[in-house]
């Protein structure tokens, strides 16, 4: 079994009480679950497992392996602040400091206000495009309800506020014309919406209130279906209240009607109330799985560059800014355990996405240019990196495409060798990769009582500089 690296988690601090909704819905907004979607939540055992997808459409979804999550809405606009004081966590949760004070028709009086000037879906396109990613997903709709795209089945969207617009359109049309394939956030939850509730539906009033909410979900997934482009995938969220979570039939439902609205849509697990992984394992927020756990299905991981926010937040509380090498290495250890890696951005409220994310975009494509197919369309290549100089957290990572080898390398080993044990077929040539000019190295075999082990030797004494990663790429024999 390959051992694998773990990564250091991070969290979110939420400390907002459960609020009412202002409009009269009990929405009772459990703030807590921001942490993630199953990490406050008990998973319930059984899960249907279906078999995995080999119809072109998955195919191609695990070949893009990495791609761009763009949280953006009304909750940018306070910029993670309220009456003057920063809020700590995630920005786009900034509703709950104003539901929480009273003020929740204050919050949504943003959406006649918002108006990003200058917004450019072009150069966000562009962007995504340098980065080295694949695919996008586009939060159309948060749990505050507010929607960015133009809905004849509400007026609390882009197209009802000061900018007049449809948000979403220009920017399918702007990543289809780069070749980036499109995703589409939709949250379950909707706090401005009077017929959602996040409270247990004790009786069939309850229901018939609840599915009057679940008919203007499925009436806004269908707009979104049928009226912006080759949606390749829906991303949902928000499936922990117990209006949802304790009524399996409903996430059964929404999924069966987009697949009949779009048959071959790519749906992540989080339409479901924990009963069923759907297409793909969607769980890990902010967190790769454990460095023991083997998995047996399609996932990703959706990840931010703060450590705690999604949304813009002017000045963002934890850790601080991931560098580049460690977004390169979460990214790397994604591909080497059969996922996919979604880096998030947070667009500012005029519409202009922050240096700091803009510049760790660039780096991050910078290393794609020369490395790209060390990520995909590669699947793990099962070796066992933990012998030698290869201790647990040293930061190696195995991918497999084809005939070739690659490895992944976030940190410089202690030695001049690097073991392939566990590598079924012969290694024929190896080189360091790199963008002036590659290194050529040496393959070789030595005898030991456990069998035959092949290694690469040659490695510099010090690690070529301007490398937010290295990669070793190895030409195996045919079989």
């Amino acid at each position: 079994m390959i051992h694998r690296f773990h990564l250091s988690l991070v969290h979110l601090f939420l400390t907002a009480s459960l609020v009412q909704s202002a409009a009269g819905a009990d929405t009772a907004a459990d703030t807590g679950k921001s942490l993630g979607d199953t990490s406050q939540v008990k998973i319930r055992d059984g899960r249907e497992l279906r078999p995995p997808r080999t119809d072109a459409a998955m195919e191609r979804w695990r070949d893009n392996r990495f791609g761009i999550f763009i949280h953006w809405g009304i909750f940018s606009m306070p910029g993670g602040v309220v009456d003057g004081k920063a809020v700590p966590g995630a920005a786009e949760w900034i509703w709950t400091s104003y539901a929480n004070k009273g003020r929740k028709a204050e919050y949504e009086s943003l959406a006649k206000e918002f108006d990003p000037v200058r917004y450019d879906p072009v150069a966000w396109a562009k962007a995504i495009k340098q980065s080295g990613a694949k695919y996008v997903v586009f939060v159309t709709k948060h749990h505050d309800g507010f929607c960015l795209f133009d809905s004849k089945l509400t007026d609390y969207d882009s197209a009802g506020s000061k900018h007049g617009k449809d948000i979403l359109k220009p920017f399918v049309d702007a990543v289809a014309a780069e070749g980036i394939d499109i995703g589409l956030y939709y949250s379950i939850i909707d706090w401005h919406h009077p017929n959602y509730t996040a409270k247990e539906l004790k009786t069939e009033a309850d229901h018939e209130s609840y599915r009057k909410y679940l008919d203007y979900m499925k009436g806004q997934l269908k707009e979104l279906l049928t009226g912006y482009g080759d949606v390749k995938l829906l991303w949902f969220d928000g499936r922990w209240d117990a209006s949802y979570k304790n009524n399996p039939q409903y996430g059964k439902d929404v999924e069966e009607f987009c697949r009949s609205v779009k048959p071959g849509i790519i749906i992540n697990d989080r339409v479901r109330a924990y009963d069923s992984f759907a297409d793909y394992d969607a769980s890990y927020e902010r967190r790769l799985p454990e460095p023991a756990k083997v998995l047996n299905l399609d996932w990703e991981c959706c990840m931010t560059m703060p450590e705690r926010t999604w949304g813009y937040h002017a000045d963002p509380d934890g850790a601080g800014w991931k560098t580049p090498r460690k977004i390169i290495g979460q990214m790397a250890e994604c591909a080497s355990r059969g996922g996919n890696f979604l880096l998030n951005i947070g667009p500012k409220p005029d519409g202009t996405i922050r240096d700091e994310e803009l510049q760790r975009l660039a780096a991050v494509g910078k290393w794609m240019d020369v490395h790209g197919s060390s990520i995909r369309p590669t699947r793990p290549a099962g070796l066992d990196l933990t012998n030698k100089n290869h201790e647990p957290g040293n930061g190696v990572f195995a991918t497999i495409h084809g005939d070739t080898l690659h490895l992944i390398l976030t940190q410089w080993p202690d030695t001049d060798r690097v073991f392939l044990t566990g590598l079924k077929r012969k290694a024929a040539s190896a080189e360091l990769v790199r963008a002036n000019g590659s290194i050529p190295l040496k393959v070789d075999a030595e005898s030991r009582k456990e069998g035959e082990m092949q290694f690469i030797t040659g490695l510099p004494m010090t690690p070529p500089e301007g490398e937010a990663a290295w990669e070793i790429r190895v030409k195996l024999q045919a079989p």
